[in-house]
């Protein structure tokens, strides 16, 4: 029978359990990921022990894992200062309410499809783009760490250009050479293009994008959200059907600073290659 009572004062893992609220099961877990690591561990019966002074910490893994932050974020968490920690919080769960956005647009998005509503129109406009030089890096990237990584990569690429003596702008891509969703990883590429001499490295590739005809859609920062950018992306893909066969990968091209106040203009194309 557990009586909850542990050598030195400290609890067993059934008596630890009761006042936390957390099963066996969990403080197994936590244990093993070196969350909540027991005062005392028997050598010879290999009975957990814990110290009074771990319920609060266990106590407040329970809250932050009811609210389904990965134990990772947990981890971080918990080494910070509060003040801090209350930061980390604030961030995470702003984090979690982008999300929630995205996957309520998606959703909204499929409805209307389904219902045959009609969506919100993009005029889709065709020009002749000219040959560029591009500095690029491919990546495989699930939807999760899709900006952080091209943010990432369009940094990388900057420097790389700049420590060569190449000029480049403001202007980036994203070209999607597959697609690119919480269980797919693209491969997508990050271009900067650039001009003036420029060597490429082990990670960096230097190549030419030939003239081509494109269809593109302009957007602002708002429309750059779930779902009216899924919308923009078909308006594009049935215009390309209309008027000839795509000719290269889609592709999103960011050729101004991003700018997210109000009647800020355009700030990302969605472009689509055709012939």
């Amino acid at each position: 029978m557990d009586t909850g009572a542990g050598p030195g004062g400290q609890l067993t893992t059934g008596a630890f359990a009761r006042t936390t609220g957390l099963s066996a099961k969990a403080l197994r877990l936590y244990d093993s990921s070196g969350l909540l690591v027991p005062a005392q561990v028997d050598p010879h019966s290999g009975y957990r022990y814990y110290a009074p002074a771990q319920v609060d910490r266990a106590r407040r893994i329970a809250l932050l894992r009811q609210a389904n932050m990965p134990l990772a974020r947990i981890r971080v968490l918990l080494e910070a200062s509060d003040a801090e920690a209350a930061l980390l919080l604030g961030q995470w769960w702003a984090e979690q309410e982008d999300e929630t956005s995205q996957r309520a647009g998606l959703v909204a998005y499929l409805r209307d499809a389904l219902l045959e509503r009609p969506g919100p129109t993009f005029p889709v406009q065709s020009r002749h783009a000219q040959e560029r030089t591009l500095a690029t890096v491919t990546a495989r990237v699930t939807q999760h760490a899709l900006v952080e990584t091209i943010i990432g990569l369009r940094l990388r690429l900057r420097e790389h250009l700049q420590h060569t003596g190449a000029i480049h702008g403001e202007e980036h891509w994203v070209l999607y050479h597959g697609v690119v969703t919480p269980d797919g990883d693209g491969p997508i590429e990050v271009c900067v293009p650039y001009e003036g001499t420029a060597a490429p490295s082990r990670e960096v590739v230097l190549r030419v994008e030939p003239a081509r005809q494109e269809a593109f859609v302009e957007l602002t920062a708002a429309q750059c959200r779930y779902p009216p950018i899924l919308h923009a992306y078909a308006a594009v893909e049935q215009w390309v059907g209309q008027h000839g066969q795509p000719d290269g990968p889609p592709r999103e091209i960011y050729p101004v600073a991003w700018d997210d106040r109000p009647g800020a203009g355009t700030v990302a194309e969605i472009v689509r290659p055709y012939r």
